[in-house]
């Protein structure tokens, strides 16, 4: 419903890690039937803007400690993921840990991160700050460039 009203109503849409299952347990084809649903009832169309928020975790750069922190977080996790909660049958997407590589390779194939215009990556709220720097190093130094980012220079004073 608030995809529609969202639609109807001409604003943009945020969709993220938890959505509404209304015919399958897969995510990727949950939330890609979502965005043509927004878009097919937005007076912008295949325009209508669309953001994507996921759990991405690379782990590149990460030491060993890090590495089984990320892992341990995310197989705290697994047990929600292709599984529908509650009377509004809620799906969890799955936190993307690993070298970015691989984590690119899984959102390439994504049919929902296909149509989105923009992606909002977010963090745990349980790690250290060193785990957040090397998280956004690898994300902005590697994983975003393997999705076709490249960074704006910045103005010269």
């Amino acid at each position: 419903e608030s995809t529609l009203w969202a639609a109807e109503n001409g604003f943009h849409l945020l969709t993220s890690s938890v959505i509404q299952s209304r015919e399958s347990t897969d995510f990727d084809r949950e939330q890609h039937a979502q965005i043509q649903l927004f878009r097919a009832h937005h007076a912008d169309g295949d325009r209508a803007r669309v953001s994507q928020g996921l759990v991405v975790i690379p782990t590149d750069t990460a030491n060993a400690e890090q590495r089984e922190r990320y892992l341990a977080y995310a197989a705290s996790r697994a047990h929600r993921v292709g599984v529908p909660h509650g009377p509004k049958r809620m799906l969890f997407a799955p936190a993307l840990v690993g070298p970015s590589t691989q984590i690119a390779d899984t959102l390439l194939t994504s049919h929902a991160f296909a149509d989105v215009d923009e992606v909002a990556f977010a963090l745990p709220f349980t790690f250290d700050e060193a785990d957040y720097v090397q998280i956004l190093e690898d994300i902005a130094g590697i994983l975003a460039p393997l999705l076709g980012w490249r960074p704006t220079a910045l103005p010269t004073a």
